[in-house]
């Protein structure tokens, strides 16, 4: 029999399509603005892209200036060591989605790559699925099943144009596009990046409703949150969910020059960041998160907001234009890693009457986290799927950073190759220790992340009881999830 989900969805893509082009001359439509508010709170997601632990200034960025962010963790709970579910950002955003590991879900590497990789490599990666399957539940259907008008503005890289927001749940979608990243981060965002054509769709109309009005040197940034803006203020009393999905600071790193200039004439010897283009960057995030900040505000909506900042996994550390990214110094490596460069991420919560402001956690947390969390926070029962949600409510801990969490591991997969800064590779962390295992040769890693958070010392040799045990549990919970393995590549010759 058809699953009626996946019928309803095929039924109604095409007209999806049809009225995606003309949606944004229209008012959106956010329901009967005379409904009741009730009192479920309005709760916003807003992920960046590629922001590194260390990145803002709350966390220790010694030439980033992020006064907006910094403002909102003195006002949330801050998590020191919150974790993205992945070490790239398809499947940390899908994580998100669904409450669920990458690795149950097959969604292990980003969208574009997720078949017939072809690396001359010892092993060769097994191919992924690159569209959120329909039989998952994301929390947008959860929610708007509960009353909620769903907006999805900005990255969506989850899925192909048959997959789209608007088939998980969301009434609203806005800015996304079938890739990772833009061509450019100014208009009319369009042209060739990574060998390909790619553009940002439903910007061609400005929000007075005229198309293709001048607007050189318009920003994405700035105009994803201008979409968001208008979505906000004509909610109404409608409960909102807004997943506000930022390209930046990814790749191409480009800054509003005034900005870049400014950041240029900061730098100095001996600073961990020094890339001017990529703190124009950062400051344009934080400046933007702060205007979606003011209009909750002035809507007089914040003590009924939830609102979650996070990123979508470490920063990147390789090159773009000659030079280096972006540091997560003391953590080692970044993007693409399973090092705490890779994984480790600035997540904070604000929702206020529960959460202490300026309070700080420092038990590990990870976006597999946020679906229970919104559901217990609502009083709805998590979906009865003997798979999921893997993730666990951390409501006890925003009212209280010490209750301990009802978790004893966190896992990672990545059986694919980053090159040149991993090869196919999983992980476990227990309290403070984590182990990594790399599938060429099997050999472990062991670390002691109180004692060593840069992961410099590898006790694999001095602790082998316990590095037996963590892979043998790393082991078991792959099989659980029913993991994808890389395989041996029979045309690798080999150096």
């Amino acid at each position: 029999m058809i699953n009626d989900k996946i019928l309803l969805r095929t039924v109604g893509l095409s007209f999806s399509i049809l009225v995606a082009s003309v949606f944004h001359s229209c008012k959106t439509d956010p329901g009967n603005a005379d409904d009741p508010p009730g009192n479920k709170p309005n709760i916003i997601i807003i992920t960046a892209d590629d922001l590194g632990w260390s990145d803002l200034a709350c966390y220790g960025s010694d030439l980033h200036k992020t006064p907006h962010l910094d403002k909102l963790a003195d006002q949330s709970m801050k998590f020191t060591n919150a974790y993205a579910a992945a070490p790239v950002c398809t499947p940390t955003r899908a994580s998100i989605m669904t409450g669920k590991y990458p690795a149950r879900l097959h969604m292990t590497i980003w969208r574009e790559w997720a078949t017939n990789q072809q690396f001359d490599q010892l092993l060769l990666p097994p191919d992924a699925e690159e569209n959120l399957p329909y039989e998952e539940e994301t929390i947008a259907e959860v929610l708007k099943a509960a009353g909620y008008f769903t907006v999805h503005i900005g990255k969506w890289h989850i899925g192909d144009a048959a997959n789209y927001p608007e088939l998980h749940g969301f009434d609203v979608n806005t800015g996304s596009t079938l890739w990772g990243c833009p061509p450019s981060f100014f208009y009319p965002y369009r042209g060739e990046i990574y060998d390909s054509e790619r553009y940002v769709a439903g910007l061609e109309v400005d929000t007075d409703g005229d198309y293709f009005t001048s607007r050189d040197g318009e920003y994405l940034t700035d105009r994803l949150t201008d979409e968001a803006l208008k979505i906000i203020d004509d909610a109404g009393n409608r409960p909102l969910f807004l997943n506000m999905s930022y390209y930046t600071v990814h790749t191409p790193i480009e800054g509003k020059p005034a900005m870049v200039d400014k950041f240029s004439s900061r730098i100095r010897e001996g600073m961990l960041h020094r890339n001017a283009d990529y703190a124009a960057m950062v400051n344009s995030l934080d400046e933007n998160v702060g205007r979606i900040l003011k209009m909750i505000d002035e809507l007089g909506q914040t003590e009924n907001t939830l609102l979650i900042f996070l990123s979508d996994n470490g920063g990147l550390t390789m090159e773009w234009a000659g030079r280096v990214v972006t540091s997560n110094s003391p953590l080692r490596s970044g993007k693409g890693s399973l090092y705490e460069g890779g994984v480790r991420i600035p997540m904070m919560i604000r929702y206020p009457g529960i959460i202490k402001p300026g309070s700080v956690c420092g038990q590990a947390v990870s976006t597999i986290d946020i679906y229970p969390t919104i559901l217990q926070i609502l009083g709805i029962d998590e979906p009865e799927k003997s798979s999921g949600p893997d993730g666990v409510s951390i409501l006890p801990l925003l009212k209280d950073p010490t209750t301990p969490l009802n978790r004893k591991y966190l896992f990672w997969h990545y059986p694919h190759y980053y090159v040149p800064i991993t090869s196919p590779v999983s992980a476990i962390r227990q309290g403070d220790w984590k182990l990594l295992e790399y599938f060429e040769d099997r050999h472990v890693e062991l670390y002691n992340l109180k004692d060593d958070p840069g992961e410099k010392l590898d006790l694999s040799q001095r602790f082998p009881g316990k590095a037996w045990e963590l892979q043998k549990v790393l082991d078991n919970w792959r099989t659980d999830m029913n993991a994808q393995l890389p395989v041996e590549n029979p045309a690798f010759q080999g150096e």
